[in-house]
């Protein structure tokens, strides 16, 4: 079997050395593969919008999974108020904590210049919050613009589904749900509006009032939305299905059902005062307080 093997590489061997050293003629230059090029800096914009922010209120948005790289943020106002800009991770439950140092901020936009930029390094397994603050005493109408800057082309965007009512957020988003999550125990618990829908899949980021409270319409379409995380502060596995406890005195909630245990979807009747709390594996999320009031108030 050996000797098998071995003739044809001394046959090649022998018809090489013919072609190296018989006659006279000789091989050409030796070609050099061209070096690959570097990756250049790919500047992607993931989501635009313009939105209301009320008088000593904010306004958030998230930013699910960016492809690694540096994110950049953009928001700009007609008017004469200060807007300031700031970015933290996710687990950050309100502007609240920011505003009082209870988050790490990875970027923040204070000053008086117009329109507020900041920019920061991201990672494609995290998400991040954008809050928008009015620090003036009039209502202000703003834009934001986010875009993300990759060594080489970002990857392509999952495609979304057609909206339905509680659907997808339509915050900036790049790359899918990452499909291993990482081990448990659950050690910290987020719960947050996901989705503000006004009517007919037009979509409002959520906003909090200069009290705290998270702010709603009657006739406005809201999921509530959970997110556990490890010690570590990464998504992790949990055990059993998490719980809503919902308090609601003034009888404003019309509950729908829902697939996604995560989920709380209801409708917004009319005015007036509810708290929400969400458990998963024993492990409380923060009190979301939350007042409706009329559309402009």
């Amino acid at each position: 079997m050996k000797s098998r093997s071995l003739a044809p590489v001394l046959m090649a061997g022998a018809v090489f050395a013919c072609f190296s050293s018989c006659g006279g003629s000789t091989t050409g230059p030796t070609q050099t593969a061209s070096p690959t090029p570097p990756p250049q800096a790919v500047r992607t914009v993931l989501g635009d919008s313009s939105f209301a922010v009320r008088p000593g209120g904010s306004s958030f948005q998230n930013v699910d999974f960016p492809p690694t790289g540096t994110l950049d943020v953009t928001v700009d106002w007609g008017g004469s108020n200060n807007i300031d800009i700031y970015a933290t991770e996710s687990t950050c439950p309100s502007f609240t904590d920011v505003a009082a140092g209870r988050c790490p901020v990875l970027a923040k936009g204070d000053t008086t210049a117009k329109p507020e930029r900041i920019s920061f390094p991201v990672v494609a397994t995290k998400i991040y919050t954008l809050w928008t603050a009015n620090r003036g005493n009039t209502s202000e109408n703003v834009s934001l613009e986010v875009a993300d800057t990759t060594l080489g082309p970002p990857p392509t965007p999952v495609a979304q589904p057609t909206p339905v009512a509680g659907g997808p957020s339509p915050s900036p988003r790049a790359s899918a749900t990452p499909p291993d999550l990482a081990p448990g125990p659950v050690a910290q618990l987020k719960a947050y509006i996901k989705t503000i829908d006004t009517g007919g899949f037009n979509y409002r980021p959520g906003e909090q009032d200069a009290s705290g409270n998270w702010i709603v319409h009657p006739g406005e379409f809201i999921v509530f939305d959970m997110t556990q995380r490890n010690a570590a502060g990464l998504i992790c596995n949990w055990l059993k299905d998490p719980v809503w406890r919902v308090e609601d005195p003034d009888g404003i909630l019309e509950p729908k059902e829902s697939s996604h245990p995560f989920f709380f979807r209801t409708i917004i009747a009319h005015k007036g005062h509810i708290t929400l709390q969400g458990t998963i594996d024993e492990i409380d999320s923060n009190i979301l307080d939350v007042e409706s009031v009329a559309n402009g108030n």
